[in-house]
């Protein structure tokens, strides 16, 4: 083993408090791996809450892995080691089981690459007896994992609190053999065994069939938490070295009720469900006991939380300073503005989405320019300095006036914002966040094309042309090539398994790679689906119904009936 690498490792754990150090004796090891730095993985709350929870059962010892830093991967290679867990720095392939908390896209290579790095091998058919069985969760294993299908053992679909507890005494009770053990997760409500189902194309590439074998069910369908206040989604291992590090981040609830038509979180984590206010201040009580400064709240709409204005007081109460990091325009408070600003917030950040009204009615996101602007008022009487706005470029009905819309609404925006406020401070910076739209499973828009790279690189062009001249604005934006890999794994099937090991091959180039594959990306991206293709993720149930889905699609295009048709 690295030297090296292990004085990193220790140092590490050595910043941290609430780490769980387990002897191993008599126990099932699992290794719980987020495909990602450690710097985004521990700031990831089902990461963490996984691992409390895991730790919890007795006779299981549960350990971390994150990528290694890119100046790793050569130390690694160099001194023959693997991958290797923070708390007692074993091998990946000293674990029982290797799980992997997937919860974006972009780390589906990564996942290859740590496997590829421990000597596992990638594909679950060629994997010998004496290998650790790999598995994934987190949003992806229940939105799309079909691209990953071939690589996992099996795949926990939905909520895992109560699951992981199952899953383990299934291992613990009945494992004897690889194949034995899968067979007999079949069986249980939530996981998925890829090697189970048997996938057949037609002719023109799209799906024909997904036959279940060896007694499989033919849809799976995802595990959801009923009780939310019986599960405590807290970060529970706290280190400086985490991207939200300097707080203590507490989830309110899972869902959204909103219904925005692009928006996965939205739809999969249905349906609503809040910790009650009780819990939330018990929490609250409990972590200022601990010494925590500052909370970050956590959840899909944090300002949508029906007993925000008692939770606010409770932090205050307690003590604490106040963090929260998107909220709705048209939810928004002098209470809630007031409170984080006490709390030491510099930046307020909300989500436009759209330049243009209609737009947004169109994404169902039905914010007003009024609401915006009066979201700018709240923001200088509460003196903070900066707002943040996040656009999306490439959403269906999107027209050329939508774009051009962004840089004047901004300039609106900036010029409410330059009111001094009634302390006579001076406004700081308008922060425009431009991303693309990919369009995601189990939405209305999982039907639509991806606008391309090639388009979305001219329209973010069109927004950075129309700000250059405002000195307070600044644009930030990801590179369309990367919202092109994300559609293409987020939409793909199986074969783009192929696709993804040719880039684990060249340590993580997928450009490379999909130079190399004989795979055609835009079946998957720029090709629109009609609505009676199978799509390789219906053998799930996600609790989202397809003639719901397909009525809010055909609402969306009702101004624009050109794209409804496919190409």
């Amino acid at each position: 083993m690295s030297w090296t690498l292990k004085r990193k490792a220790q140092a590490l754990l050595a910043a941290e408090e609430g780490a769980v150090r387990k002897d191993w004796g008599g126990k099932v090891s699992f290794a719980l791996v987020y495909p990602n730095t450690y710097a985004v993985g521990m700031s990831n709350l089902g990461f963490q809450t996984i691992y409390r929870h895991l730790n919890a059962i007795p006779d299981v010892v549960c350990e971390r892995v994150f990528l290694p830093d890119p100046g790793d991967v050569d130390e690694l290679r160099r001194t023959g080691t693997q991958p290797f867990s923070l708390e007692s720095q074993r091998p990946l392939t000293d674990f029982h089981m290797v799980g992997f908390s997937v919860t974006y896209e972009g780390d589906y290579v990564n996942v290859l690459r740590l496997l590829g790095l421990a000597g596992i091998p990638l594909r679950t058919a060629a994997r010998r007896p004496h290998d650790p069985l790999v598995l994934m969760g987190g949003v992806c294993a229940f939105s799309n994992p079909e691209p990953l299908a071939p690589f996992m053992d099996f795949i926990v679909v939905g909520e895992g609190e109560e699951l992981v507890v199952e899953l383990l005494a299934a291992y613990r009770d009945a494992y004897r053999d690889r194949e034995e053990f899968l067979g007999a997760l079949t069986a249980v409500p939530g996981v998925y065994v890829p090697e189970r189902y048997e996938v057949s194309y037609a002719v023109d590439g799209t799906i024909a069939d997904v036959k279940a074998l060896g007694g499989a069910p033919a849809v799976v369908a995802k595990r959801r938490l009923r009780a939310v206040d019986a599960f405590e989604t807290i970060a529970t291992v706290k280190t400086p070295r985490a991207e939200y590090g300097h707080m203590a981040l507490l989830e309110v609830g899972k869902g959204c009720g909103r219904g925005c038509r692009f928006c996965l979180e939205g739809q999969v984590y249905r349906p609503v469900r809040h910790r009650s206010l009780d819990a939330l201040r018990a929490t609250v009580a409990a972590l200022a006991r601990q010494g925590e400064t500052r909370v970050g709240l956590v959840g899909a709409c944090v300002s949508d939380y029906p007993w925000i204005g008692e939770l606010l007081r409770a932090v205050e109460d307690a003590g604490m300073e106040l963090s929260v990091s998107s909220l709705r325009a048209d939810s928004l408070t002098a209470d809630l503005v007031g409170a984080l600003a006490r709390g030491g917030h510099r930046t307020l950040t909300v989500a436009p989405e759209a330049g243009t009204e209609r737009l947004r009615r169109t994404i169902r996101k039905a914010i007003t320019d009024a609401q915006l602007l009066e979201a700018c008022d709240l923001v200088r009487a509460s003196g903070i300095p900066n707002l943040k706005c996040y656009f999306m470029l490439g959403q269906p009905t999107e027209e050329a006036e939508d774009v051009e819309a962004i840089p004047r609404l901004a300039e609106r925006m900036l010029a409410r914002l330059r009111v001094l406020d009634p302390s006579g401070r001076p406004f700081g910076r308008l922060t425009l966040s431009i991303s693309s739209f990919v369009p995601k499973p189990w939405t209305p828009f999982q039907w639509a094309p991806f606008d391309g790279a090639e388009s979305l690189a001219a329209k973010l062009e069109t927004v950075k042309r129309g700000v250059r001249s405002f000195a307070s604005v600044r644009v930030l934006h990801e590179n369309p090539r990367e919202a092109a890999l994300q559609a293409l794994l987020a939409r793909g099937d199986r074969r783009v398994a192929d696709f993804l090991e040719l880039a684990a091959g060249h340590d993580g180039d997928w450009r490379r790679a999909l130079r190399e594959w004989d795979g055609n990306p835009a079946h998957y991206t720029t090709r629109a689906r009609t609505t009676d293709e199978r799509l390789p993720w219906d053998h799930f149930d996600v609790g989202v119904r397809k003639p719901g889905l397909l009525r809010e699609w055909e609402r969306a295009l009702a101004d624009a009936p050109a794209l409804a048709e496919a190409p």
